[in-house]
């Protein structure tokens, strides 16, 4: 849970012309979308104003979604999972240590939940929601989480600041799940202390698995 952007390809210099028009119009939609959602919140953003703002015909937001529901699917899929694992290599990047990349990770997302709360909340809900679908590919995502992860606490064995009590897999696998709880929580509890929590949750990654 990243600051609230919308996730390009790494690579846009490898599609034709046409590939990329599309990408740049679903990029508007989806920050037209976010920035309306962010504004006036989710259920009284109309398809109408995020045509309005990203400036398509709505016959064209529906070449790309079938409704707003679909959109927010969207949404959550990728800023839920795909920037997630964007921070994660960006700490990986920055910092020279593991306590200041899992620092660095969990202050981005407290500082989502802080500017973003109504809008996070909504996806994390849609994300549980799609849980029970058949065509759910959650499953696949959270393991693309614990592999982002997993590679953060692996590269910490590298640098010899992880502890060597527990395989890279399980303290990744481990981690996703103190912020999956965490989160769901507070998603289902709106007075829940979330910030403290994932300060605590921090904390208790930092003492349980880095050397000190």
């Amino acid at each position: 849970m990243t600051t609230v952007t919308v996730i390009k390809s790494a690579d846009e210099s490898n599609l034709s012309r046409r590939e990329q028009r599309k990408m740049e119009v679903r990029g508007r939609i989806n920050e037209a979308a976010l920035a309306l959602f962010s504004a006036k919140g989710v259920e009284l953003t109309t398809v109408e104003e995020i045509c309005e703002s990203a400036e398509v015909a709505r016959k064209t937001f529906y070449n790309y979604y079938s409704s707003k529901q679909d959109l927010i699917r969207a949404l959550s899929d990728s800023m839920l999972y795909d920037e997630t694992s964007n921070v994660i290599e960006l700490a990986l990047e920055k910092y020279d240590s593991t306590r200041e990349r899992v620092e660095y990770i969990y202050g981005v997302m407290i500082d989502n939940l802080q500017r973003y709360e109504e809008l996070e909340r909504c996806l994390v809900h849609q994300a549980l929601l799609d849980l029970s679908s058949e065509n759910s590919q959650i499953g696949q995502r959270l393991g693309d989480l614990n592999a982002a992860f997993s590679e953060l606490v692996r590269d910490g064995l590298r640098l010899g600041d992880v502890s060597e009590s527990y395989s890279a897999e399980f303290i990744g696998e481990m981690i996703v799940g103190l912020i999956n709880a965490t989160i769901i929580n507070w998603v289902h509890d709106p007075g829940y202390p979330v910030f403290e929590r994932i300060e605590e949750v921090k904390r208790l990654t930092l003492a349980s698995f880095l050397k000190h």
